[in-house]
């Protein structure tokens, strides 16, 4: 998904299964617009910086009311 044309994704039915409802073009434009903010990156670690930015994030969304340690949320690989 990251590198594959959107259509292509779009028309996969392990993908498009997920999203019966959706127009496989709406599905096609949606994920070439995540392809291009680069959600999808090959490697799945949370780094620190990027941790912190998210509380940022749901701190001031009042998704939660304290920061939650990196240790006791994210754990590294094997």
């Amino acid at each position: 998904m990251i590198r594959a044309p959107a259509e292509e994704t779009a028309a996969r039915e392990q993908e498009a299964g997920f999203f019966p409802e959706i127009d496989r073009r709406v599905l096609a434009e949606t994920v070439r617009a995540y392809q291009e903010l680069g959600c999808w990156e090959p490697d799945p670690g949370i780094s620190r910086a990027s941790y912190d930015n998210l509380l940022d994030v749901f701190m001031h969304s009042g998704m939660i009311t304290r920061r939650h340690p990196y240790d006791a949320a994210v754990v590294l690989p094997p």
